[in-house]
């Protein structure tokens, strides 16, 4: 790679003018489009290996993006490619029927995560948080669900609420509104929602006090991976798990992002907590879309019992199930989750280092596998006080400068570094190099103001 901006992007572009005929805004998801940060086209990828990806004109990245957080193993890792193999080939893609499979998938996830002591498999993260709200719903007999504002539940109307609120809509910081996600959604459904702030023990009690006996459950991220993995202060997630047991509310750990990313049990092994009920998806199928919703027998006894509907044509597919069987093996290896974030931590502190000597200030936020870079002297703690980090933030050309010298990483402030177990020491340093020759343009960005959101259009 060069030290230089070097890119082209002739055939990313072509591939995007010929996709815009049949692909509503010429890609298959707003996270990859223009509108969300990749300038001046998206990336067109011509093939993927390992930490690395190479692009349709033969611009070759080291990827911290892992596909959103699925690659825990990297790009195409072959115990993964010879496990679907070896499963498409005895059972098939598809059943529809019970399968040896999905019972080995379920020990295993319940050897990782005692909590889950029962669990149904899904496809996605949005499908299985929708069933853990209506399972905590038909089993406490109760309407609302208390939501953090900036976590992050997925695209569905029942939890869509104050992901990114603008702060002219959000309401007062201990008492934040409802705010929908995006257009179409109905208004009525806020009404089954409290939203308070992140990491605030007081704001919590006061909404058991008032609504105690009418909140069926509290859902967070452990880790807020929506707000560059910000982790909330000692003994707040041991209030969480008091406040909802006293009152006979369900607690829900939203572990899409960090489940089987941040330890081999998760954040609820890290912080020591036991949630009622649990989502996993992206890195507990390696890259293969799966996703698990499960908890305690008592929280799971009214799908147990036929009282609540649970089902999907996909659901334990073999597929999905030899996935989560090999990603699970590969990552409880010893060692495994020790060396991950330990060169995550290297890399992490390694920027905050390289921008310091360039006179900005730095810090990060996270956990060595999931984490963030903050132009700022000390990370937010909650969404309000990330707005104003985002707003005078040179990300995005940090981002853009990294792209032209083959480093990829997601273009928001607010988004993460995400590693896999794939990454090298030299992945590492040459990031590093990277960083330290798009300094210059990141040191020029801040003081001609060209900060925030759309600081890095060029």
């Amino acid at each position: 790679m060069s030290t230089t901006p070097h890119r082209t992007m002739t055939i990313s572009h072509e591939r995007f003018a010929r996709a815009q005929a049949h692909l509503a805004g010429g890609v298959g998801s707003g996270t990859r489009s223009p509108r969300a940060g990749w300038l001046p086209c998206p990336i067109s990828v011509a093939e993927a290996s390992g930490s690395q990806i190479v692009d349709a004109d033969g611009n070759r990245y080291v990827d911290y993006q892992m596909g959103q957080g699925p690659l825990i193993l990297g790009h195409r890792p072959p115990a993964l490619i010879e496990a679907l193999t070896q499963a498409l080939a005895s059972h098939g893609s598809q059943l529809a029927l019970c399968h040896d499979l999905e019972s080995e998938a379920a020990d295993a996830i319940a050897a990782r995560m005692p909590s889950l002591e029962l669990m149904r498999l899904g496809s996605s993260g949005t499908e299985c948080v929708q069933y853990a709200l209506r399972f905590a719903r038909a089993a406490t007999g109760r309407r609302l669900i208390v939501r953090f504002e900036g976590h992050y539940h997925g695209w569905s109307d029942a939890i869509h609420w104050s992901a990114h609120p603008s702060l002219d809509e959000a309401g007062p910081a201990d008492a934040p509104i409802a705010v929908a996600g995006t257009s179409g959604m109905p208004a009525e459904i806020a009404a089954g929602l409290l939203v308070l702030p992140w990491d605030d023990v007081a704001a919590l009690e006061l909404a058991f006090r008032r609504h105690g006996d009418e909140i069926a459950a509290v859902i967070c991220e452990p880790i807020m991976g929506n707000g560059g993995g910000l982790i909330p202060q000692a003994g707040f997630h041991d209030a969480l798990r008091a406040i909802t047991r006293q009152h006979g509310a369900m607690l829900i750990f939203d572990e899409v992002l960090c489940g089987m990313r941040v330890g081999a049990g998760g954040a609820q092994e890290m912080f020591s907590i036991e949630p009622d009920l649990t989502v996993l998806a992206k890195a507990v199928g390696a890259g293969f879309p799966v996703a698990v919703v499960g908890g305690s027998a008592a929280a799971m006894a009214v799908v147990t019992e036929g009282r609540t509907m649970h089902g999907g044509t996909y659901n334990s597919n073999p597929l999905a199930c030899a996935a989560i069987i090999a990603s699970l093996r590969e990552t409880g290896r010893p060692g495994f989750y020790d060396e991950l974030i330990a060169r995550g931590e290297r890399l992490a502190n390694g920027l905050v280092g390289v921008v310091q000597a360039a006179g900005l200030e730095a810090c990060w936020s996270g956990v060595g596998s999931l984490f963030q870079l903050w132009f700022a002297p000390e990370p937010p703690h909650d969404y309000r006080s990330m707005i104003p980090l985002v707003e005078l933030s040179p990300f995005p050309t940090l981002h853009s400068e990294l792209l032209e010298r083959g480093i990829l990483i997601q273009p928001q402030q607010e988004s993460l570094f995400l590693l896999s177990a794939a990454h090298t020491d030299a992945d590492v340093e040459l990031t590093l190099t990277r960083t330290a020759e798009a300094m210059p343009a990141v040191v020029q960005a801040v003081h001609d103001g060209r900060v925030g959101p759309k600081g890095g259009v060029r």
